[in-house]
């Protein structure tokens, strides 16, 4: 997914301008989201993108941004508690992660797509 920023403009007859949100800020409110979800124990990458990890933080792993028209979707890689209900996890990792990102970040949210790496105890 491309890792661009989010230009939203001001809306209003007597606005001008608008703001620009860095993809760093977008995937740290979702990571922090996700990682306080019950049933979520660690969020996991891809090998590959490790390294890049490396620039962004810690808060950044497993999430991945796709910027479009006024909306960002969100990836997120998550490892899950074991014996936990998937579907309900999964219900309550977007509800949350949407919540943070859209009421505390400003930033409206398209989808979010959850792929469940591993199960742990």
């Amino acid at each position: 997914m491309a890792q661009t920023d989010l230009k939203i403009p001001f809306s209003g007859p007597d606005l001008s301008g608008g703001v620009t949100v860095a993809h760093q800020v977008i995937a740290k409110l979702a990571g922090k989201a996700a990682r306080t979800t019950y049933g979520v124990v660690a969020m996991q990458e891809p090998p590959i993108r490790k390294l890049g990890r490396f620039f962004r933080g810690s808060l950044s792993e497993g999430i991945e941004l796709e910027v479009g028209e006024g909306s960002v979707d969100i990836g997120l890689h998550v490892i899950m508690e074991r014996g936990v209900n998937i579907a309900q996890v999964t219900a309550n990792l977007q509800e949350q992660v949407r919540y943070q990102v859209e009421r505390v970040g400003g930033v409206p949210v398209g989808d979010i797509n959850v792929r469940v790496e591993d199960l742990q105890d």
